[in-house]
């Protein structure tokens, strides 16, 4: 038999369903991986593209095994191949040699669709390009930029490492809360629309939505809304938050809070747990609906909304 190494084998799978070879179980396997997340489905795209591409003055169309064979081929610098020692060498029918003969072209080739390394673990997107995550969140990054998604994104969490410069559209996922982190700095999500730019500085704008931003050394976690910006003082290292006019709060107690929003808003806001009423919080609120407030207020103690009544809110301890 062959030895194949696991990205050969992937693309020589591809290849052969592809082709009309693959058996029932195979096909099985890659209609699932094809519906795992949208890089597959454009990665046996471009497998497909390089088979279907007519050659100059070749009338047909479609996958046909031999013509796809020599298409293959010339895409591929021939090089002599020695066998490593002690390493019993099996010839392999036609159409075996297809297979490998796209996938090596698929790794000369790979940029024609790839911003992600496919293998086992994390995922690696380079700078200049949208990274379309299966969670239906998307990541535009600039030119300078690196995002490092982790293999188990989606299971409990959603965490993702950038480096440089990148917009964020991320789609809410109930339960399951989004985490950039950036260097030691840790930004949580509930769903939003906001840029990070770290490098040797930090640099956050909110569009939509609300984000919280929490750094070890500082300790105390600051809640952003839409039109808010925070940038690191590069002389104390203490957060600079700024934002439209509206409720202002730096290192407060969430009851400060509390009673504010009630007064601006005119509701009634009851806290299940009193020691909700303690915690300090750095916030701004600017234009957002009492919806959208009381939504943010639970987020900043970890708690469920409530609505016993018409304009009576409760805040619950998750």
């Amino acid at each position: 038999m062959s030895h194949l190494q696991p990205d050969e084998a992937l693309y020589s799978l591809l290849c052969k369903y592809l082709l009309g070879e693959a058996e029932a179980p195979e096909r099985a396997w890659v209609e699932a991986w094809r519906k795992d997340q949208p890089a597959n489905e454009a990665a046996l795209g471009a497998i497909r593209q390089l088979l279907e591409a007519p050659r100059p003055g070749d009338p047909s169309f479609g996958i046909s095994t031999d013509s796809s064979w020599e298409r293959l081929r010339a895409n591929i610098t021939a090089q002599p191949a020695t066998p490593a020692p002690e390493t019993e060498v099996v010839p392999m029918r036609r159409t075996n040699r297809v297979w490998m003969a796209a996938a090596v072209a698929l790794l000369v080739v790979a940029g024609i669709w790839g911003v992600t390394r496919f293998r086992n673990g994390e995922q690696s997107f380079s700078g200049g390009q949208t990274a379309d995550l299966h969670d239906g969140s998307r990541i535009q990054l600039a030119g300078n930029a690196k995002l490092t998604v982790d293999e188990d994104f989606g299971e409990k969490e959603r965490r993702v490492r950038v480096k440089g410069k990148a917009s964020f559209d991320i789609a809410p996922a109930a339960g399951k809360p989004f985490i950039v982190e950036a260097g030691e700095t840790r930004i949580q999500v509930l769903g939003t629309k906001f840029t990070v730019e770290w490098d040797t500085s930090l640099f956050i704008r909110v569009e939509s939505g609300k984000i919280q931003v929490t750094d070890p050394d500082l300790g105390k976690p600051v809640v952003m809304t839409g039109g808010m910006t925070l940038r690191r003082n590069a002389d104390s290292g203490e957060f600079e938050v700024k934002g439209s006019q509206g409720l202002s709060f730096e290192d407060v107690p969430f009851a400060q809070v509390v009673e504010a929003a009630e007064k601006e808003y005119h509701v009634k806001i009851t806290v299940a747990d009193p020691a909700m009423l303690e915690k300090r919080i750095t916030t701004r609120f600017s234009g957002e609906s009492v919806e959208e407030v009381m939504e943010a207020l639970a987020f900043m103690v970890s708690a469920s909304v409530e609505t016993p009544a018409p304009g009576t809110y409760r805040l619950q301890p998750l």
